[in-house]
């Protein structure tokens, strides 16, 4: 094994061995050893100690965050070194695997992970096992974000849900596919992003939140749930661990304020730019829209539905059918109809009397107006 593949496999061992729930410290959370996927989300947020065969006394440290990135450093006799960036990731036959950043995984960076308590062992396919220990959160300060961190748990920790946004992403992943905007009054806001190449958040039905006075659980009714969920919480930072009998250990982000434009008031405003747009026309026309390639006129019907006719240079004018929405926070979004929806096909939307700005992200802005009813492109 290369001194590359060693560091990985030591930064593997580093990483196995936290309490479901972020605290290898509490034994009630610690009684049942974990393996593969769920061994490995136990690792989220927390950090793993270990010490090199190879090298005596050399002590390496890694601390993993939920998006499959991390820090590691190793400390020696003259301290602790810098940090450096890690990658890690579970496979789909449950392999658990770390390597250095900047480089691409590959089977000699994976092995079997298990966690008994705040043990960690992680098993290669080939050579010897590697053992650690993990320790609760940041435990040597790897991260300057994680500086004055506090874990709060049960009451403590749903209080800093109240008005914010919980979004969750896949262990090792970026995406957000769900999302839940606490209101003060009791009621969650519900949304799911399920399309891979597309930030559409679809709002279910409010659900209500409460906590169980018993144990501080946070519970969930209503809504998508054929029964109550209720779940230990626990909040450091941005990071969230919710702990069920049924789902086991989940991690979210906990994001500002209503991060996802979740909330009634949101809902009501997005519904009221839709309003404004049916049954209006779009009139993009150079020189208003200097950034535009062409000239266009997008006609809103409802359900929708549309009618888009462009002109290119002097050619003759091109009609074809559209179809349009407008996400929640005021991107607008229109595409060929037939067409699937992607986050290229939408720009933020600002409607003042009759004039239009459009903002696509790293694109310069396009003003038009609009115009009630069916509008042609003007000749030329």
């Amino acid at each position: 094994m290369g001194m590359m593949q060693a560091r990985a496999w030591t930064i593997a061992a580093v990483l196995l061995g936290a309490a479901p729930g972020g605290n290898p410290a509490r034994a009630e959370e610690a009684r049942r050893p974990v393996a593969t996927h769920e061994a490995a989300r136990v690792l989220v947020g927390n950090t793993l100690v270990y010490t090199k065969a190879d090298r005596d006394g050399d002590e390496e440290t890694v601390y993993f965050r939920l998006d499959g990135s991390g820090l590691a450093a190793t400390r020696g006799e003259h301290g602790l070194s810098e940090a450096r960036p890690i990658i890690w990731a579970t496979m789909s036959d449950g392999q658990f695997c770390v390597a250095d950043s900047g480089r691409k995984i590959w089977d000699g960076d994976c092995g079997t992970l298990s966690i008994d308590g705040d043990a960690a062992t992680l098993a290669p396919a080939n050579g010897p096992a590697w053992s650690g220990k993990l320790l609760a959160g940041d435990a040597r300060h790897l991260d300057p974000a994680t500086a004055g961190q506090q874990r709060l748990d049960g009451e403590a920790a749903i209080r800093p849900l109240t008005g914010n946004t919980l979004v969750f992403i896949p262990m090792g992943g970026r995406r957000e596919y769900l999302a839940f905007h606490f209101l003060a009054d009791g009621t969650v806001r519900r949304a799911q992003n399920d399309e891979p190449d597309f930030d559409n958040w679809v709002l279910h039905r409010d659900e209500s939140w409460s906590i169980r006075k018993k144990d501080g659980a946070l519970c969930l009714r209503g809504g998508e749930w054929k029964q109550d969920y209720c779940a230990a919480i626990t909040v450091t930072g941005d990071l969230v661990a919710l702990k069920s009998e049924g789902a086991g250990l989940t991690h979210g982000r906990l994001l500002p304020g209503d991060a996802r434009n979740l909330s009634p008031a949101a809902a009501a405003a997005t519904k009221a730019m839709m309003d404004r747009l049916t049954g209006h026309t779009l009139l993009l026309v150079r020189p208003e829209a200097v950034s535009a390639k062409k000239d266009v006129a997008i006609y809103f019907q409802r359900g929708g539905v549309g009618q888009a006719r462009e002109r290119s240079g002097g050619g003759p004018d091109v009609s074809k059918p559209v179809k349009w929405l407008l996400q929640p926070g005021g991107k607008l979004c229109v595409v060929d109809d037939g067409r699937k929806f992607g986050n290229g096909d939408c720009a933020a939307l600002s409607i003042e009397g009759e004039l239009v700005v459009l903002e696509g992200q790293g694109r310069p802005k396009i003003a038009g107006r609009l115009l009630r009813g069916k509008v042609a492109l003007p000749k030329e």
